[in-house]
């Protein structure tokens, strides 16, 4: 009996090597010739920022932003205008004073009129003044029983229009206009990194998907392996039928795995594709980005970048002075308005063009326009009891979402400075877990352990090659997300920079 017990050991020690001597060959054998091309996560990036539709979408939200710029300041220039009516007719029963009769008459008028005019304004934002010169020309030809040509010249007339302790929306517009353009840059970087963030996602669902199909492919070429020896070991009744039917079902299980795994990577594919605009490289890998060992992040110095270059925070700045041109716009609206007027020029008018345009007459005008409400019944004391409430409230809001942006920026930065312990530690488990299934994989294979044991630890390894790499997204995602706060590139150290010259030109 010993000695059958001992040859039947040796018989299915040699099945066992001799069933995984072609498995091991039909491995060496798929081994490719050369390296299938990867794709980095930097690259995927690159991509993102050149060829997502959100970044068209970014820059022409820039591009609003430019020109609303660009016409404030074309504001502030000198304007030029012309206007004219060249030619007028007019065929009407007109009510004119019969001085002899004295009373109102209906009388029949044709006439044709020419008028054009010539005006250079400029406006000047620190006093709310505007001044203006113009040159204007006007010919009137009445025709029918009475036929008279006349001719209206001003060949120059100077003026300025003044308010006198009234709003003043220039002086309030030259301070909110460049800080909403310096916002629009910000706003601009901050929306790639929103990009930056998608693409991570993106990429690491990629990867994972990637990943799961290589396991499931392992997996199902491992257990047709097992499902081969088992059926010898059985032969030799070594194992028991319900052991070689869990081997069996082993097999099913791992195809069906792969079917779905495989579904599932050509969606995310699709997906990140679909993002990309179909600018992945075709039959391109994943390739998992590499961990800045040495990085971390000085909460100090990230909290003073954020409130340097966030366009959240500017956008907080710029609801404090629009609160404060309201206020002003209220008190000054709801009390009296005093206005100056003054023009001077030179007129004439004539039968002929020449004469229009000889001895010319002074044209002077001067006045002072004031509007003093004396009765409203409370209105403007409610407008600016308004206008302060408001303030109040904005000041507090402020307050509010200063303490919430701080509080959101120390969150990501402690989260990340944590956030490497916990992809080493990952790591080391995806290393342990491997480890520890080769070991599993042999013992099952002489008999040690059964195969609970051994799917048990399969499904460690595959739990922990998935964990690596979500702590891996993870670390990234964070990291981009400290960016986006910042608007500062702390691997490299230095702010973020966009070329904002040729942003419009692409």
């Amino acid at each position: 009996m010993n000695v059958n017990k001992h040859i039947r050991q040796i018989v299915l020690v040699l099945s066992i090597l001799l069933s995984s001597a072609p498995f091991m060959a039909q491995q060496q054998d798929k081994l490719p010739v050369t390296q299938q091309k990867t794709i980095k996560l930097n690259s995927i990036l690159k991509l993102a920022s050149k060829n997502s539709l959100d970044v068209f979408k970014a820059k022409r939200k820039y591009g609003v932003n430019y020109w609303q710029f660009r016409s404030f300041k074309s504001s502030l220039l000198p304007r030029i205008d012309f206007e004219t009516r060249p030619f007028t007719f007019n065929r009407a029963l007109t009510e004119r004073y019969d001085s002899e009769l004295n009373i109102d008459v209906f009388r029949q008028q044709q006439t044709i009129n020419s008028f054009a005019n010539l005006s250079l304004s400029q406006n000047i934002g620190a006093t709310g003044t505007r001044i203006y010169l113009n040159s204007s020309f006007n010919r009137l030809e009445n025709f029918g029983l009475t036929k008279l040509e006349t001719y209206n010249a001003t060949p120059v007339r100077i003026g300025l229009t003044q308010p006198i302790m009234a709003f003043n929306p220039f002086k309030w517009q030259q301070k909110i206009a460049p800080l909403e353009f310096q916002k629009a840059k910000q706003d601009f970087l901050y929306e790639l990194q929103t990009i930056n963030i998608k693409s991570v996602d993106l990429f690491f669902k990629w990867a994972l998907a990637s990943k799961k199909v290589e396991i499931a492919k392992e997996n199902k070429t491992s257990a047709e392996k097992l499902f081969k020896i088992g059926k010898q070991r059985y032969d030799l009744i070594a194992i028991e039928r319900d052991e070689l039917l869990n081997l069996e079902l082993d097999v099913y299980n791992a195809n069906t795995n792969l079917t779905q795994n495989s579904q599932n990577l050509q969606k995310t594919e699709a997906e990140l594709k679909l993002f990309l605009r179909d600018q992945l490289p075709q039959g391109a890998l994943p390739e998992l980005p590499e961990l800045i060992t040495d990085l971390s992040i000085d909460l100090n110095k990230a909290i003073q970048l954020a409130y340097q270059n966030n366009p959240s925070i500017l956008d907080l700045k710029l609801r404090k002075i629009e609160a404060l041109r309201d206020l002003d716009k209220a008190i000054k609206n709801n009390r009296f308005d005093l206005s100056l007027n003054a023009s001077y020029g030179l007129n004439q008018q004539a039968n002929t063009f020449v004469d229009a345009y000889g001895r010319f007459l002074d044209q002077q005008m001067v006045s002072i326009q004031l509007n003093v409400p004396v009765l409203d019944w409370g209105e403007r004391k409610g407008n600016i009891k308004t206008a302060k409430m408001n303030k109040e409230v904005i000041d507090i809001e402020l307050q509010q979402n200063e303490e919430s942006y701080k509080q959101d920026v120390t969150i990501n930065v402690l989260d990340f400075n944590l956030q490497k312990e916990l992809v080493d530690d990952a790591l080391r488990s995806r290393d342990i877990a491997k480890e520890s299934y080769n070991l599993t994989e042999k013992r099952f294979l002489s008999g040690s352990v059964d195969f609970l044991n051994l799917t048990a630890s399969r499904k460690a390894w595959q739990q922990a090659n998935e964990n690596y790499i979500r702590a891996l997204q993870n670390y990234w995602a964070i990291y981009y997300k400290v960016q986006q706060l910042t608007l500062y590139n702390f691997i490299e150290d230095n702010p973020l920079l966009q070329d904002f010259e040729t942003i419009l030109k692409n």
